[in-house]
């Protein structure tokens, strides 16, 4: 059986891309609602943070995320590059470096298929996608003197307009183009661990670092033993 094809088209609401305009320093312009994490910069490191944006090194691999009360990750697959823009520069006259990843709607089965079913110049497609909103005047050509009129009190961030006008960009259409297998790179799985929802209770040890396991008796342990020393010191000054 033929594993299915990936949606013709990338829409804002699967696409992550951290990018810089001409005078405001790299920040994330879109974020996507399907998955969905807190925060995206650690994530988006492991994807592509060594990747030669020279190079344009195309890479695809599996997303996991472990969520509370679930009793096994959310899997999703994506592709990802890092490359440079071929027209625009900041304000001193450099490159201007793009952060991509889609996650198409696909199951984890499908993964090997995105390879040769994924155009080679996706990214480009995409980007030029965004020349309305991204490459406007009011996100990458904003001028330093309404950045600077941002930071006075504004109702509304420089940044959070910024994304809310990206988000109004159109589908890109993916429907034709040229796949070139031999260009990609299968990576390792991204594993990561959503917070507990508000009001739950749970411990970690300070630099056991995100491996995604849920605490356990070493965590209460240690918790126990915090918990007896403070005690023991505010009995001290009770008694001093």
């Amino acid at each position: 059986m033929l594993a299915p094809a990936p949606a013709p088209v990338v829409e804002t609401s699967r696409l992550l891309w951290r990018t810089r305009g001409e005078h405001w320093d790299y920040e994330f312009i879109c974020v996507p609602e399907h998955p969905a994490l807190p925060a995206w910069l650690t994530a988006l490191d492991a994807m592509i943070g060594d990747a030669d944006a020279s190079a344009g090194e195309l890479r695809y691999g599996l997303l996991e995320i472990d969520e509370p009360g679930l009793r096994g990750p959310l899997v999703f697959p994506y592709v990802a590059t890092r490359f440079l823009d071929p027209a625009r520069k900041d304000w001193t006259g450099r490159q201007v470096q793009h952060f991509a990843v889609w996650f198409p709607p696909i199951p984890e089965a499908a993964i090997e298929a995105l390879p040769g079913a994924i155009p080679a110049d996706w990214h480009l497609r995409v980007l030029e996608g965004l020349a309305g909103t991204y490459g406007s005047g009011e996100v990458f050509g904003l001028p330093e003197a309404a950045i600077r009129a941002s930071r006075r009190g504004a109702p509304e961030s420089r940044a959070a307009r910024a994304m809310a006008i990206v988000k109004r960009t159109p589908p890109v259409a993916l429907l034709e183009g040229e796949a070139a297998p031999a260009r990609w790179k299968r990576v390792p799985t991204v594993k990561k661990k959503c917070p507990d929802p508000p009001g739950a209770v749970g411990v970690k040890v300070a630099g056991a670092g995100d491996s995604g396991k849920r605490p356990g008796l070493g965590c209460f342990a240690v918790s126990l033993l915090v918990i007896l020393a403070v005690s023991r010191l505010m009995i001290g000054w009770v008694a001093g």
